[in-house]
């Protein structure tokens, strides 16, 4: 492998260096900037609006924001009252917590009830169900599809 040294501070003075370095640094930022705007701007807009509401909250907001949180609430999915927590927010919601402790109380039955499911299964209808979804898995791979 071939190497050249060069000593830079020959051909540059300290100023010059300074002055590369401030570009250079400037540059970085105007990208990451540009990359993040949206972030940036979202967040700046949820600041506002949360500064702007408080700034408006009167007497009369009270009942409205009652009334509103009432249909908030009787219009909820399933996942919004039953939210685990995740690497951003790690905080469970209150029907997660106790759906958990429910199931935990419930184990015995929950076991049961799936026992008795199993029990239950006809032999052949596993065997027609496995067959099938076998057939479909080598369809699949003869045509080249993820299974």
């Amino acid at each position: 492998m071939n190497e050249i040294t060069i000593d830079i501070d020959y051909y540059l003075s300290d100023d010059e260096k300074r002055r590369i370095a401030m570009e250079a640094f400037r540059e970085a930022c105007q990208k990451k900037a540009a990359a993040d705007f949206e972030r940036i701007l979202s967040n700046a807009s949820y600041d506002l609006v949360h500064k702007e509401v408080d700034a408006a909250f009167n007497g009369d907001m009270i009942s409205a924001v009652r009334e509103k949180a009432l249909k908030v609430i009787s219009e909820l999915g399933t996942y919004s009252v039953f939210r685990p927590g995740n690497p951003w927010d790690e905080t469970q919601s209150k029907g997660w917590i106790y759906m958990q402790a429910a199931l935990e109380a419930y184990k015995p039955q929950i076991h049961a009830r799936v026992a008795e499911i199993i029990q239950g299964i006809d032999e052949v209808d596993v065997r027609d169900l496995l067959a099938q979804h076998l057939l479909d898995a080598i369809v699949a791979r003869l045509k080249g599809e993820a299974t």
